[in-house]
């Protein structure tokens, strides 16, 4: 018996961008329209859908962490909620954010209401996931959905805030701001939850041994000329592309950040807007201002 795919997104996310296709959700970027699976990362998206566990995704700046999350739910048709972690993010601000401005308001016009009261918090995004119908701007329809959740660089935070949120995705309930408990809707399935770290900061053991790990690599060359076709579909120039390959393998290494996905495909973009070829010596230049971005030792045009 072979492999049972929960999650399977086939040639069909192998097509270039357009024709009909629809962004993934939350995402404007053509970049995001699209995603190059490989076979790892589709085996890690269904181990933590089949067993239910956070997937964590490590890797660079630039190796497409942040992408894989509405590219799923894109595919499988699953709701979609992100939050980007900070270094100032509270450990309950996944689950609800408070309206301190309007509690203060109302104290201020003598209309305090009781402490819990649901005018004075929003539901973030787990909690959302977990029940749609505190989801005030997603359709009715999507009700019935499972949903995918981005915890976009989790390293960023306070180690108290990954932590804290082992509860709540061990047993996908928790106790909300006004003493209730709060659990996942009849009738939706478990979410996925996508989390993705730069690896700035040390996990505790308990977090991920919780996770189902993913490490994503920086792109190589055949790689960057698989993401090009997919991108750039009639505007595709093999010649420029190859040349821009090289140059990003050749110029990612110890003496600089490496370039990511994102940079080279802009590169292309601005290319193919200003009319260069790989035959126009200018094409150096624009790598270096928008992917390279060696100001030390900038290109020049011969």
């Amino acid at each position: 018996m072979g492999l049972i795919k929960l999650f399977d997104p086939a040639e069909e996310t192998y097509r270039p961008a357009g024709n009909g296709r629809t962004p993934a959700p939350g995402t404007a970027r053509l970049d995001d329209q699209v995603y190059l699976f490989d076979d790892r990362t589709v085996l890690a998206v269904n181990v933590a859908l089949a067993s239910g566990r956070p997937l964590l995704v490590l890797g660079p700046p630039g190796s497409g962490k942040s992408a894989l999350a509405p590219n799923v739910a894109r595919l499988m048709g699953f709701r979609y909620y992100a939050e980007v972690v900070t270094a100032r993010t509270e450990p309950h601000e996944l689950l609800w954010r408070e309206e301190a401005f309007r509690q203060l308001n109302d104290a201020t016009q003598g209309t305090l209401q009781a402490p819990g009261s649901r005018d004075y918090f929003r539901p973030g995004p787990l909690w959302k996931a977990l029940d749609p119908a505190v989801d005030e701007e997603g359709p009715p329809a999507s009700h019935d959905r499972s949903a995918v959740v981005l915890i976009d660089e989790i390293d960023k935070a306070d180690p108290d805030v990954p932590d804290a949120l082992l509860d709540p995705l061990n047993n996908l309930r928790f106790v909300g701001p006004d003493r209730r408990t709060v659990t996942a809707a009849e009738g939706t399935g478990p979410p996925l939850v996508v989390i993705t770290s730069n690896e700035e900061r040390e996990l505790s053991a308990a977090f991920l041994r919780r996770c189902i790990q993913l490490r994503l690599e920086p792109p190589d060359r055949e790689h960057l000329l698989k993401v090009a076709r997919l991108h750039m579909g009639d505007d595709y120039d093999e010649a420029l592309t190859v040349e821009l390959a090289d140059l990003f393998e050749n110029e990612s290494g110890a003496t600089r950040p490496t370039a990511s996905t994102a940079e080279f495909l802009d590169t292309l973009r601005a290319c193919r807007q200003l009319g260069l070829t790989a035959a126009s010596p200018e094409w150096r230049a624009v790598a270096g201002l928008a992917m390279v971005k060696n100001s030390s030792d900038p290109f020049s045009y011969t």
